[in-house]
């Protein structure tokens, strides 16, 4: 359960996303706060990219929207997010044309129709000496805090991606590298005033271990075949297939911040970015995440990767986190998060987008290869 618990000691916290070799990014940031300054590290790895607000445990009425995104652009805007486009007339550019009217649709009637579209679903199989490959191209914030309420926040483009062995006892390998630096969100100053925190030596480079301990240094260890760990296949080998066992599972993750309909959501989205979930089990999780109360609905267009998808968010009033679904395949495909009525970063505005991410999953003939799109 190491994972688990290290997620959740994450929640809220400035280093909301603290790097993979822990002891490191402690030391580094007590560094900094004796400097009179805050650093919050880019998030490298999907364990610890959980962002859950501690208020969300006494929140009331949760609001789940529902989002068709027609992804393609060159990432989060600061802001507050446009106006939705009209919808295409032409069904072809739009996988979602023969879905009944979305707006008219529950998230309850969203989650079941991918999780039929995902009943059906064959993952591609990886053979020996084959890899499957998990790419993430993301927008995750990189901020600096100065004060209990001052501050500046960026916005880093990261590409991460992932070769898993047939047998997971093999040697792993990840690559991170960073895009752009330079985007702006806010802050308590002007950006001539706000200095880019530096590139940390896990924002980017090459790593490589078996059963996917990149950081054999790190504390705890990490263990080979550990069912706590959902980088790991033996997670999803200890999973029901029942939707109410599975949502029961949740509640049991997120037991430690009262199983909250926030912290399930952030819970459920965090296990799909692994990318190892097989197709016939993630039909059972999208029911079991159908299962989480205060649904709403809301109908828009947005752009994210060159992708179109079906987007369901959560709305805890710190921020807006939306799980992704092709409309075609119910493959998950990525996420994106919305500063809410108040975010917790005081120089963000309400509705600025403030991290995405598309994911892509394949089978790679070597270590190291990135199949084609």
């Amino acid at each position: 359960m190491h994972e688990l618990d290290e997620t959740l000691e994450l929640l809220h916290r400035d280093a909301r996303t603290a790097p993979a070799d822990l002891s490191a990014a402690r030391a580094r940031l007590m560094a900094e706060l004796d400097a009179g300054s805050t650093v919050v590290p880019l998030r490298p790895r999907r364990a610890r990219r959980f962002a859950l607000p501690v208020a969300a445990a006494v929140a009331g009425v949760v609001a789940v929207t529902v989002v068709v995104v027609q992804t393609g652009s060159s990432g989060p805007t600061a802001g507050p997010t446009a106006a939705a486009p009209a919808p295409s007339a032409n069904p072809s550019a739009n996988p979602t044309a023969n879905w009944p009217d979305i707006q008219l649709m529950s998230a309850v009637q969203v989650l079941n129709r991918a999780a039929d579209l995902s009943v059906g679903a064959v993952d591609q199989p990886v053979g020996p000496g084959q890899f499957r490959y998990v790419g993430e191209h993301t927008w995750v914030g990189r901020g600096v805090q100065t004060g209990d309420a001052t501050g500046y926040t960026y916005l880093w483009e990261q590409q991460v991606d992932r070769w898993i062995p047939a047998d997971a006892h093999d040697v792993w390998q990840e690559n991170r590298k960073i895009l752009n630096t330079g985007k702006f969100l806010g802050g308590s100053v002007p950006q001539s005033q706000a200095p880019e925190p530096d590139i940390t030596k896990t924002d980017q480079g090459q790593w490589q271990g078996r059963c996917g301990d990149f950081f054999p240094k790190s504390k705890p260890a990490k263990k080979c075949d550990d069912p706590a760990d959902w980088d790991s296949p033996a997670f999803y080998a200890t999973l029901p297939h029942d939707p109410a066992a599975l949502y029961a599972k949740l509640q049991a993750l997120t037991k430690g911040r009262g199983s909250t309909p926030t912290a399930m959501f952030h819970f459920g989205i965090e296990i799909l970015r692994a990318g190892q979930m097989p197709a016939g089990l993630r039909a059972q999780w999208y029911r079991a995440l159908a299962k989480i109360p205060g649904m709403t609905v809301l109908a828009a267009e947005t752009n994210l990767d060159g992708r179109t998808g079906v987007a369901l968010g959560l709305d805890d009033r710190h921020e807006i986190r939306q799980l992704i679904i092709d409309p075609v395949t119910g493959q998950f495909i990525g996420e994106r998060e919305v500063a809410g009525a108040e975010p917790d970063e005081p120089w963000i505005k309400p509705g600025t987008e403030i991290g995405a991410s598309a994911i892509t999953t394949a089978v790679a003939g070597r270590l190291g290869e990135v199949p084609a799109k």
